[in-house]
């Protein structure tokens, strides 16, 4: 088990631009303003939406792609570094119009409709990611 204790630094909460790529958008203002550890919070739609589900057996992401509006339903996760930059590591939820969830990782091509974000900045231990031979994921080390 990997336990650090942080304090809280600063917290923002903005809005997302139209058509923007959701995940890059909050990749580009983390590392505007020098985040390196820290919790993400994000609610609005998205016109399309892309996210990734794991293969714990294959250790491979399946993308699933929805181009259609959708609804984000909750959007949550984790600022890190990974090879010294930071790491947005987000899952998202996702419902259609009959409501309908569907859910996993964030990745690039999810485009917002209207999004609003929160973001608070941990302060104290780097956690650098670092890959897992048992899962074949990128954890904290």
């Amino acid at each position: 088990m990997l336990v650090n204790e942080y304090r809280t630094g600063r917290e923002f909460a903005g809005r997302l631009g139209y058509g923007s790529d959701l995940l890059l958008s909050l990749t580009d203002f983390v590392q505007e303003k020098g985040i390196k550890a820290g919790i993400i919070e994000v609610i609005g739609a998205c016109k399309r939406a892309k996210i990734a589900v794991y293969d714990q057996e294959k250790k491979v992401y399946n993308n699933l792609i929805f181009e259609k509006p959708m609804e984000i339903v909750s959007c949550i996760g984790n600022i890190s570094l990974l090879n010294g930059q930071p790491m947005l590591h987000l899952h998202i939820a996702i419902s259609d119009d009959e409501g309908k969830v569907f859910g996993g990782h964030l990745i690039e091509g999810t485009e917002v409709f209207a999004g609003e974000f929160y973001i608070k900045e941990l302060l104290g231990p780097t956690l650098e990611r670092k890959r897992d031979e048992v899962t074949g994921l990128n954890l904290w080390g």
